[in-house]
């Protein structure tokens, strides 16, 4: 055999490593593109769950057309393998997978999940944008790392801390959620909330193929930190469970989507109830918001469908906000053509958030004209051409921390009726007259209903004098606008906790533990006013025609 020269023994050792690279990151993709359940290690305890869908009042809905539930009935037990249930019930024998079990009994349980239309969704149409974006937003970063922030999200931030390292995940290196977080923004992101699931609600999901972490950290998650699971019967993959620090994690694999989540109800959920949009969005960043959420049974007759999803679009630029788009709907067919100007003049400038509608409310409706309401929608003929408005105010005091609602009715045309609006109150009281009887205000509480006063009869500021009036021709000539204040919000939230309260912050002779509280409590509140004094104003207003409403948004400083 003839000896190889150097030349042609390079060439042999070159293809050889060629080769061994190859099958190293063909062997390397197939590991990580591997379904989810292909992934778990053995042994990894797992319940089979029958999901079983209930309303809110707990009856159990039928499973057509559900994702998870397939309509198979709760499984039963005895006295020596007694039946398991668990999810949205208040009897759950069962917390999680890891419920004990005699070796020969079924590990297999009823999980009742409360189906809810799920809230809102913020969806990451152009992630790398909105990081760019954020990474240059000192100011909002400052903000994320006020200690008042760390205290309302002190777990999960915890464990956006938490390194590969101290989890033994080789190959890894640095925040392992924090970097799997960041890259998920760039595939296609979505997060969910489900209300219904309160601070269990929040679900994110991604595209598993446009995520280039996912590769290193499916691996790590399924097959090292996943500490126990559950099978859906209709679910494709495993839903696995985990903790990381003081956080624990849901996720699953679903139609190329992985999604994780605080809570395994708002998981199934979600998954069951919103299906990923199938087109991205112009905007980097999108809101939807679904009123059927919240009022779902009002849309079928001011609507005329029963779903009513509201669209915010986020420009992420300077000074801009984006637009809030409203599809077409019944009632925007009694759109008068302007805003009466005293209804806006009459909500409070520091409220939580407000809405106003160039609608009429006539104070001579009676109970029929109500009945015809419901049954018939609202009327077909046009409206008049005189200004009209009712406006809705939601606000936070330390007298009201669940929230106080306000309401204001224009009445320019028949002032001296507008004494009849007092029949819808429960309480007489929560009602006045402004402007000569052509504005009604009533409230759900005093200190709501008297600033509202105050606000008409100009004593104090309204939206129209935001920024020395700037924003008061463009309200004017709104057919709709609506404002959120987070700030004045939040900050009367956190005082209704205590932290307001000042009678004792100079009592010297106090005991020192007692002055201790009080200093802290101090120090949380100059944190807290610094961190609401630098939340902006979100201020819309816009028209209504065939296609819908748009409502340009603009950022207002406090």
């Amino acid at each position: 055999m003839e000896p190889l020269t150097p030349a042609k023994r390079l060439t042999a050792m070159a293809a050889a490593a060629a080769l061994v690279v190859t099958a190293g990151v063909v062997a390397y993709r197939q590991l990580t593109e591997k379904p989810l359940g292909q992934l778990t290690r053995a042994g990894l305890p797992m319940l089979d769950l029958a999901v079983q869908l209930t309303d809110a009042e707990g009856n159990v809905l039928a499973a057509e057309g559900s994702r998870v539930a397939n309509g198979e009935p709760a499984p039963e037990g005895d006295e020596r393998c007694p039946a398991l249930s668990g999810g949205d019930i208040a009897s759950a024998t069962a917390v999680d997978a890891s419920v004990p079990r005699a070796g020969d009994c079924p590990r297999r349980a009823a999980w009742y999940v409360k189906k809810h239309p799920v809230a809102l969704s913020l969806h990451f149409n152009d992630g790398a944008a909105f990081l760019n974006w954020w990474d240059r937003q000192p100011r909002l970063q400052a903000l994320a790392d006020d200690r008042f922030v760390h205290g309302l999200f002190f777990g999960l931030l915890q464990s956006l801390k938490v390194r590969a390292e101290q989890l033994n995940l080789d190959g890894l290196q640095g925040e392992f959620l924090q970097q799997l977080l960041r890259d998920a923004l760039g595939a296609d992101a979505e997060l969910h909330y489900d209300m219904a699931h309160a601070s269990q609600g929040w679900v994110l999901s991604y595209r598993r193929s446009a995520s280039r972490y996912s590769d290193r950290a499916m691996p790590a998650l399924a097959g090292l930190l996943a500490a126990s699971g559950y099978r859906v019967g209709k679910l494709p993959q495993p839903i696995l469970e985990t903790r990381i620090g003081p956080q624990k994690l849901f996720f699953t694999e679903y139609q190329g989507r992985v999604y994780l989540a605080q809570g395994l109800e708002a998981l199934l959920n979600v998954i069951d109830s919103v299906a990923p949009q199938t087109q991205a969005g112009a905007a980097p960043l999108s809101l939807t918001l679904r009123a059927e959420a919240f009022v779902g049974h009002l849309l079928p007759v001011f609507v005329g469908a029963a779903e009513y999803p509201l669209r915010w679009d986020f420009a992420l630029t300077e000074g801009e906000l984006g637009v809030l788009q409203l599809p077409p709907a019944l009632w925007q067919t009694r759109l008068h053509g302007q805003l009466f100007e005293g209804v806006l003049a009459s909500m409070p400038h520091d409220a939580f958030a407000g809405v106003a509608a160039s609608l009429a409310l006539p104070p001579t409706w009676t109970l029929d004209d109500w009945r015809g309401l419901a049954t018939d929608g609202p009327a077909t003929a046009p409206p008049s051409p005189e200004p009209a408005g009712i406006a809705l105010i939601w606000d936070f005091n330390a007298d009201s921390p669940a929230g106080a609602v306000g309401v204001i009715v224009a009445n320019p045309g028949q002032p001296q009726a507008s004494a009849a609006y007092v029949q819808y109150l429960k309480n007489p009281d929560l009602g006045a007259e402004c402007a000569g009887g052509s504005l009604f205000l009533a409230a759900s509480s005093e200190s709501l209903l008297t600033r509202m006063k105050d606000a008409c009869a100009r004593q104090s500021l309204s939206p129209l004098d935001w920024q020395r009036g700037a924003e008061k021709s463009r309200w004017q000539a709104a057919q709709l606008a609506a404002f959120v204040n987070p700030g004045a919000g939040l900050r009367e939230l956190f005082l209704a906790g205590g932290a307001g309260e000042t009678a004792q912050d100079s009592n010297e002779f106090a005991p020192r533990w007692q002055q201790d509280y009080t200093n802290a409590k101090a120090a949380m509140r100059r944190d807290g006013d610094k961190l609401f004094a630098g939340l902006p104003i979100f201020s819309y207003a816009g028209r209504a025609d065939t296609t819908g409403a748009r409502l340009a948004g603009r950022l207002l400083a406090q």
